[in-house]
C-alpha cells in the first residue's frame, strides 16, 4: 500500500488544519475546527487510520456522545454545534480524498 494511503486520523487533522491556516482561515475558525477535530480523535482514535474508516464508523460517530454531549457536563450539544462539527469533518474526508489519502468519502447514505 501506498505510503501516503497510511495516514492517521490525528496526522491528517494535523495537515488539514496547516492547509486552512495556509489558506488564510482566522484563528477563530482554526481554533474552533481544531476542538471539532479533537472530537474526531475521541471518538475514533488516535491511531485510527483514514484508511479504515467506513461509512458505519461515521454513522455511528454522528450518534456517539463524543458528538452530541458536551463532555464532562453531559448537556446536549446545540444542533448547530453538531452540524458544523460535521462538515468540518466532511471537510476534512474532502480534503483527504484530493490528498490521495482515501478513495472515496467513508460517508452514510443518508448524510
Amino acid at each position: 500500500m501506498n505510503p501516503k494511503n497510511d495516514i492517521t486520523l490525528q496526522e491528517a487533522t494535523k495537515q488539514y488544519l496547516k492547509s486552512l491556516e495556509e489558506a488564510g482561515k482566522s484563528p477563530r475558525t482554526l481554533y474552533t475546527y481544531g476542538q471539532d477535530c479533537k472530537q474526531m480523535i475521541a471518538f475514533f482514535g488516535v491511531d485510527k487510520k483514514l484508511t479504515n474508516i467506513l461509512p458505519a464508523h461515521v454513522a455511528k460517530f454522528y450518534k456517539s456522545d463524543e458528538l452530541l454531549k458536551i463532555p464532562k457536563q453531559g448537556k446536549d450539544r446545540a444542533p448547530k454545534t453538531i452540524n458544523k462539527t460535521k462538515m468540518v469533518f466532511r471537510g476534512l474526508l474532502t480534503w483527504a480524498k484530493e490528498q490521495g489519502h482515501i478513495e472515496g468519502l467513508p460517508l452514510p447514505k443518508n448524510q
